[in-house]
């Protein structure tokens, strides 16, 4: 019977439809797939042929390319043997090629060592691996693991690698559980021959992981978590349409976040990310908040197919990386954000692989400028972390799409350049502050006033330069220590050299560096001395006739009540 299978399926006669059918689905498929080929010595030399004729059957419903579906492979028993890298092999002839070329070796059964072998040597930038493409891992074995599984498949799935699993006669139904991320890629056959029987079904599910079944992105962005929001359901038709900005509100944008592993939204607003033709979504989100993803929401069909010129819907959500521990954002314990199904966790980069290239770029993805100096610590113990492949970062790809889940006690701590934040300027006087139209701020002629320079609390200390640029473009400046995190200076009779644009810049030395940072620029006009004297003129003038009105009053006669006089009878 295993020989007569064996020459159906060497022949092409058992599979030969079911391969052309399951070639039709997975056209689109842009995938990074790593076997994952048990090859123990509990398992004879025919089955371990059977295995390989399954790889086979895999490469061939695929396009191979480095712009499709890229295949590695690595063979393990109590050790592991990778045999070939994800873009090792970049067309589908020399991938066969290279299965037939394998040959057994024997030994133990060690799946989890193999799972952590693969995270590590397999799936990174610079093995082939591409941050926008699924990532699927396909275990074949028979009996059980001699070790972990558990905690290894996790650390994959928490990268976004999805595993199935295909357990062949004494394999553990529990550890293939541990391992998969959906009960639907868990495979349990009783025999190799078995293999054939499920290609098809087998074949359906890997397409659909591995083609691209996103219902909603961010197009035209600077990143996966910003730019033209645009949906799909994979109920109809599998095109792209961009939604209309009437038709999302702020509760539709957190969900879409979340769904892209992306920080809370900062911006919605329509025409951010540029132009957009039809097609249109047609219909209304209503979302609560707490939806995991967009097609999970409730909507009602809108009242449009098309929408205004400028009307697309742009977003843009911060981005999963942040700095803990510090007195700013930008300095800190450096942690990526985990977004797994209704799950949210912050974890810490491991330190250990670690550059200042590496810090520099994640300064930059936290808009904190560039970085200015980075260390690892060590924790009292192991917690989950991420490994980032900072040769990845380098290159210019973002932190998340470089990280891979690990368990560390090295931490990252990072400062970037602007760690301070902006000062504060403004004026005040005893006469009073007027805004003058289009010049800033006016003071009347030979008043005093004071310019005050503050900072929010951060750091001890410091010191506050008042920077001053005249109208003839000449430049003076003034310095103050802070004191409460701000410092004042007077001016005791305002003229026409105070007239100009001020700055207040704040220093302060900490880290073993000197920090500095600037406030907005504030114009300065000072009254016209004509004005002044015009209204001197017209004070003294009142002056002088509220005196004349009381002079006046003390001259006009009175009469006493002695004066009065009856009138004389007829």
């Amino acid at each position: 019977m295993d020989l007569l299978l064996l020459l159906l399926w060497s022949s092409g006669l058992g599979g030969g439809g079911r391969l052309a059918s399951a070639a039709a689905q997975c056209e689109a498929a842009n995938a990074d797939i790593v076997m994952l080929v048990d090859e123990s010595g509990s398992i004879s030399p025919p089955d371990f042929w059977k295995m390989l004729q399954f790889v086979d059957d895999i490469i061939k419903i695929f396009n191979i390319g480095p712009d499709a579906v890229q295949i590695g492979l690595t063979l393990f028993t109590d050790t592991q043997r990778t045999m070939w890298q994800l873009n090792t092999y970049q067309t589908k002839q020399s991938l066969l090629k290279a299965v037939d070329s394998l040959e057994q070796r024997g030994g133990g059964t060690k799946t989890g060592l193999a799972l952590e072998h693969i995270l590590h040597y397999s799936f990174k930038y610079n093995m082939g691996m591409r941050p926008d493409s699924r990532k699927i891992v396909v275990v074949l074995t028979d009996g059980e693991s001699q070790d972990d599984v558990e905690e290894p498949a996790e650390h994959l799935r928490d990268t976004g690698i999805e595993v199935y699993a295909i357990g062949i006669r004494g394999a553990s139904h529990l550890q293939l559980l541990n391992m998969t991320t959906d009960r639907a890629h868990i495979y349990i056959l009783e025999d190799f021959s078995s293999l054939i029987e499920i290609f098809n079904n087998f074949s359906i599910s890997l397409c659909n992981s591995a083609t691209n079944r996103d219902s909603v992105r961010l197009m035209n962005g600077t990143s996966l978590c910003s730019g033209r929001l645009e949906v799909r359901s994979n109920q109809f038709n599998q095109r792209w349409s961009s939604v209309c900005e009437a038709d999302v509100d702020l509760q539709d944008a957190e969900v879409v976040c979340r769904e892209l592993g992306c920080g809370a939204p900062s911006v919605l607003w329509g025409a951010l990310y540029g132009e957009v033709e039809a097609p249109w979504w047609s219909r209304e989100f209503q979302c609560g908040g707490r939806e995991s993803a967009l097609m999970d929401c409730r909507s009602s069909a809108s009242d449009r197919n098309t929408c205004s010129p400028g009307r697309a819907a742009g977003l843009t959500c911060s981005e999963p990386v942040r700095l803990v521990g510090g007195a700013s954002r930008c300095a800190g314990v450096l942690q990526v954000k985990l977004v797994e199904w209704r799950m949210v966790e912050w974890r810490m980069v491991d330190g250990s692989d670690w550059s200042l290239k590496a810090a520099a770029a994640a300064c930059t993805e936290l808009h904190c400028g560039s970085a200015v100096l980075t260390a690892s610590s060590n924790e009292s113990s192991e917690s989950r972390g991420w490994s980032v492949d900072r040769r990845c970062v380098e290159a210019g790809w973002r932190l998340r799409e470089c990280s891979t889940s690990t368990r560390s006690s090295s931490t990252v701590e990072l400062v970037c350049s602007d760690l301070l934040e902006q000062p504060i300027i403004f004026v005040s006087s005893v006469d009073g502050v007027s805004e003058a139209q289009q010049q800033g701020f006016q003071v009347s002629w030979r008043s005093s006033f004071t310019l005050s320079c503050s900072i929010q609390p951060q750091y001890p200390g410091g010191s506050f330069q008042l920077s001053f640029t005249s109208s003839s473009n000449a430049t003076l400046s003034h310095t103050q220590p802070a004191v409460n995190h701000s410092a004042h200076f007077l001016f005791p009779a305002a003229g026409h050299a105070h007239q100009g644009s001020y700055t207040c810049v704040y220093h302060v030395h900490v880290f073993s560096h000197n920090f500095s940072s600037e406030s907005c620029r504030l114009s300065l006009v000072v009254s016209d001395p004509t004005v002044f004297f015009m209204r001197l003129t017209l004070l003294l003038l009142s002056l002088l006739i509220f005196t004349s009105l009381i002079c006046f009053s003390h001259k006009v006669p009175t009469l006493t009540s002695g004066d009065q006089r009856k009138p004389e009878a007829d």
